[in-house]
């Protein structure tokens, strides 16, 4: 497929999702642009070095960008430390990013949003896009931030967008960064497994089954994704149990799960839209995500205390 756009734009590119990402679409021959509060020294791209909620950036954008805005305060505990931080950096931020992206007459603008708009259920269900969404059924602030700031692209938004929810992402990366990362380097660590339900599930999806969703975004362009909203979430849905499962055969350890109690909590936005839509499904299982992530933590850790 002819590509729409030679620039991809990747805000927050300092970040996990956003330094694999810049890194990935350089490998697949676009010209990349980085934009964060500071300059990643892993990237080779041209970078602009900027606090998106108060400075502008469209006059260094060529036309006929692609936009991908990642930036935010990503953690709901972050979130909940700074509740001011938050609002300035996701949804300020975003609708500054989404003026510049006019102004700089780009093309397409990709909002990375997150399965966290979803309710947290204590019983299996499906989440898709179609699903009515509601604030009043969310107690997470970055949750909200993520949602509202999906209501705010699609008042204002002057040029063809699609909005992503991401799921809960992991890879190889130290110290761990989400859940199942954590989880793995008890078991190995021989630590305490502590978490409120085995059953608490999510639909963990690796690195690099995002990155090659988010590609197959910007290939197929603005028009057929205008207006769209996506999940790009793993394939299955995995329990914390499961993942204590798969690390204690990669390992060969024995590690139990304490429960400290509590009702599970269950996201489970299935990517039908993304199989639909983009042709796209994840290949990464949870086993050979699970041993990609400890071999890099592991080898990690022994070269921080040689």
């Amino acid at each position: 497929m002819e590509r729409m756009a030679s620039t991809l734009v990747i805000t927050g590119s300092s970040g996990f999702v956003g330094e694999q990402l810049a890194m990935c679409a350089m490998r697949e021959g676009y010209e990349v642009i980085g934009i964060d509060l500071k300059k990643n020294t892993r990237l080779s791209c041209h970078q602009i070095e900027i606090d998106l909620t108060a400075e502008s950036f469209f006059k260094e954008i060529p036309e006929n960008s692609t936009i991908i805005h990642l930036a935010s305060l990503s953690t709901d505990g972050a979130c909940k430390a700074n509740p001011v931080m938050a609002i300035d950096t996701n949804l300020i931020a975003t609708a500054l990013v989404l003026d510049n992206a006019l102004k700089s007459k780009a093309i397409h603008f990709m909002f990375a949003s997150s399965e966290w708009v979803y309710p947290e259920l204590p019983e299996i269900a499906v989440h898709s896009e179609k699903d009515q969404l509601n604030l009043t059924s969310l107690n997470s602030l970055y949750a909200m931030t993520k949602l509202f700031g999906e209501s705010l692209i699609r008042v204002e938004s002057k040029i063809p967008y699609t909005i992503l929810r991401f799921g809960i992402v992991y890879g190889p990366r130290f110290p761990p960064g989400s859940a199942l990362e954590s989880i793995a380097w008890k078991v190995y660590s021989e630590e305490e497994v502590k978490i409120g339900s085995k059953n608490t599930s999510r639909r963990f999806i690796h690195i690099n089954d995002l990155i090659s969703g988010i590609l197959r975004c910007v290939e197929m362009g603005p028009q057929p994704l205008n207006r769209k909203v996506i999940n790009l979430s793993g394939s299955e849905l995995i329990s914390l149990d499961a993942v204590v499962y798969a690390s204690n055969q990669i390992l060969n350890k024995s590690a139990q799960i304490v429960e400290t109690g509590g009702f599970p909590s269950i996201r489970n936005p299935v990517i039908g839209s993304a199989l639909d839509l983009l042709d796209w499904k994840p290949k990464i299982d949870l086993k050979s995500g699970l041993l990609d992530c400890l071999t890099f933590m592991i080898d990690a850790n022994t070269r921080s205390i040689k």
